[in-house]
């Protein structure tokens, strides 16, 4: 059981269904059962495009990516993806582990979706989790980009840690707008339909809290730093984007770092922006994603990677 109780149950889906309401393009649902249970995909675009998987934030379900999925959706087919064990429709089977098992969840998934190799973008916990999937199957990858992605070049601050644990503790309203108005989702994203998702997406946060039976197994599977070998490893042709104004570690040290040691690496720091920046700056995350995927190998040379490239001067960071 996915849930504590039949009426928590009720509660989170309906809320999720009234987030979808919103959900800005033609899609249809797919379930893909594995031995870690069954994986809830909502899927927009063209079957004549490449496909783009989307792996949300830690809690906020695929619901996230309602202010991005019509830009992304253009030219991708677009496949988001419920992560296992956390809240969402995906229901949990054989509880996730560790890393390793998130990459053999994400490959199975993959496979029921008769995908072989795809561009991955993941956003904080979904940032971790596809850099982990791309080291550990680089052949599957065709592109990387991470948004903010939690841990993997510096570890967490101790606040974020400390925040966490309150709302997971303390599941309510206050603790979960309290944690995420301190990661930015607040009255600065700027436009009325961001702070809407937003609001939708805090609403699930809640409710997934005080509702949703996460294994136990799976609470314990955290983001941890690559090490400086692991990244020098890193093949896949990667986007890092963060935000200037990060607070669950230093922004400008993680780039830094990821450009230091990665070989395939185009970064920058996406201005007058926090963790919110695909609600608060989504014009801009979009348009720098949009362009990173769709460059061929043979337009730029090695000598390009760290290169600002047209359109995006208003990205900082290089």
């Amino acid at each position: 059981m996915a849930f504590k109780s039949p009426q928590g149950e009720a509660a989170y889906l309906a809320a999720y269904d009234a987030a979808m309401k919103s959900w800005p393009v033609i899609y249809e649902e797919m379930e893909i059962p594995s031995r870690f249970g069954m994986t809830h995909v909502v899927v927009s675009g063209s079957t004549e495009d490449p496909p783009l998987i989307l792996l949300h934030g830690y809690w906020a379900t695929l619901t996230m990516w309602t202010p991005n999925v019509a830009d992304l959706s253009r030219d991708y087919r677009v496949y988001a993806i419920d992560v296992m064990g956390q809240p969402g429709r995906s229901v949990p089977g054989e509880p996730i582990r560790n890393a390793a098992d998130y990459v053999a969840w994400l490959t199975a998934t993959l496979d029921g979706l008769r995908l072989d190799r795809v561009s991955l973008l993941g956003m904080s916990y979904g940032g971790w989790l596809a850099l982990t999937f791309a080291m550990a199957s680089p052949e599957r990858v065709r592109k990387l980009v991470l948004l903010s992605p939690a841990a993997s070049f510096l570890p967490m601050v101790k606040q974020f840690s400390l925040r966490g644990v309150l709302m997971v503790l303390c599941p309510s309203r206050f603790t979960v707008n309290s944690f995420m108005r301190w990661l930015g989702f607040d009255d600065r994203l700027g436009t009325e339909e961001a702070q809407h998702a937003a609001r939708r997406m805090l609403e699930l946060m809640y409710l997934g809290a005080e509702h949703f039976l996460i294994p136990r197994e799976t609470v314990g599977v955290a983001p941890t730093v690559f090490s400086d070998g692991e990244l020098q490893a890193m093949r896949v042709p990667t986007l890092l984007l963060i935000g200037e104004r990060e607070v669950i570690f230093d922004p400008r040290s993680a780039l830094t770092r990821a450009r230091r040691l990665m070989p395939d690496l185009e970064g920058a720091l996406v201005p007058r922006s926090s963790h919110e920046m695909c609600f608060g700056q989504r014009d801009l995350v979009d348009g720098r994603i949009l362009d990173f995927l769709q460059k061929t190998e043979t337009d730029r040379g090695p000598e390009e990677y760290h290169r600002p490239q047209p359109g995006v001067a208003a990205l900082a960071g290089y």
